[in-house]
């Protein structure tokens, strides 16, 4: 009985086998980057939905055609409305799996509920991949993709890989939907790339300050640095300074930042930020040799100055001027003071632009180059 019952499962083996929903590759449309943009002739179609994905025939030695790659745009009311309003413009059915970049029109940020529904929709369905970057045009996401069309390369290719190269980089902040998503969960506060065009370019540049699902704020390069020095973020990066009337550069090499919060009748936060690295640049003079102990010292004081104040400065902006606690301030007190943040958390947005913050920057020059 037991042979007849083996015999039997392995002759079911060969009818079960195979790949009987498989799909060729060229019988699928690679959805790479979505753009919305805010459609403000339709109602119920509340957004302009842009696809772009490449031409699979015009990849390879054995290309067919010439145009790389293609954009399809459409007024819908959600993202993946849009595919079913679109399918009868193409052959295949549309696959995300491989979405890598998505691009917000900045219009698109003044109307919560419709950001709402766009990050709803994205986080619920399947089919996307929840560590899509996501970044803000300062205009239209159209235009942002239509710059790469121009020079054949698709959005996710140029731009995300860019963006993935430089993530050490503190001029902007590298944001996923998760993570997104766990900002707006936690705090309601979140940064993302800004995107501009410049000379039918674009840049990477600041970063788009979101509270509530809503646009609050613009930040430059110099105010998304010094939050990524509170938060421990800066590798790579060159800070210039001041120096006996000289401009020095000095790169970060390593970080480490810290926050000590007290919380009694006020809450009162230190910050402390220990940056080490090398000088990059400096002009060398016979009375101050950089190689000088001396000289090393004031060096590292005057840089030391410079990012405390660049510090100090942003931190008065984010809570006089947006009261945005992007700083983790709130964070650190949920992790290590849990019972002291449930009785904070729900009026926060009150307590935040009045909290002590103190900062505190060591720098230590480890390297000054070759010349001696």
């Amino acid at each position: 009985m037991k042979r007849c019952l083996l015999f039997i499962l392995l002759i079911s083996l060969l009818f079960l086998s195979g790949c009987w929903d498989k799909v060729e590759i060229d019988q699928r449309i690679f959805v790479s980057s979505i753009g919305v943009d805010a459609n403000e002739d339709g109602h119920m179609n509340k957004f302009n939905i842009i696809y772009e994905y490449p031409n699979i025939n015009a990849i390879g030695k054995g290309a067919t055609e010439d145009e790389k790659i293609f954009i399809l745009e459409t007024p819908a009311s959600s993202i993946f409305q849009a595919a079913r309003e679109l399918s009868t413009r193409v052959p295949f059915p549309f696959y995300f799996k491989h979405v890598k970049v998505l691009v917000l029109g900045h219009e698109v940020l003044h109307d919560e509920k419709a950001f709402r529904e766009i990050i709803d929709e994205l986080n619920r369905d399947t089919k996307i991949n929840k560590r899509l970057q996501i970044l803000v045009a300062e205009g239209k996401a159209r235009d942002i993709i239509d710059v790469n069309v121009i020079r054949e390369q698709t959005t996710d290719r140029d731009l995300y890989s860019m963006v993935q190269d430089d993530r050490s980089s503190s001029r902007y902040t590298f944001q996923t939907l998760a993570g997104l998503i766990s900002d707006f969960d936690f705090s309601g506060v979140t940064i993302t790339p800004r995107v501009i065009i410049k000379n039918d370019r674009y840049i990477v540049s600041g970063g788009c300050l979101l509270k509530n699902y809503k646009h609050l704020a613009w930040i430059d390069e110099k105010e998304n640095r010094a939050i990524s020095a509170i938060n421990g973020d800066i590798i790579n990066e060159t800070i210039d300074a001041i120096y006996d009337d000289n401009l020095i550069s000095y790169t970060v090499t390593n970080i480490k930042s810290r926050k000590k919060v007290q919380v009694d009748d006020q809450i009162d936060v230190h910050i402390f930020v220990r940056l080490e690295g090398y000088l990059q640049g400096y002009i060398m003079g016979a009375e101050k040799p950089a190689y000088d102990s001396q000289v090393l010292k004031e060096m590292e004081k005057a840089i030391e100055k410079s990012v405390k104040r660049e510090i100090e400065r942003t931190i008065k902006k984010l809570q006089k001027e947006y009261n945005a606690d992007v700083i983790g301030v709130g964070e650190h007190i949920s992790k290590f003071q849990p019972k002291k943040w449930r009785e904070l958390k729900d009026k926060w947005d009150e307590l935040f632009p009045d909290i002590n913050i103190q900062v505190s920057v060591d720098v230590k020059i480890r390297r000054t180059g070759l010349t001696r």
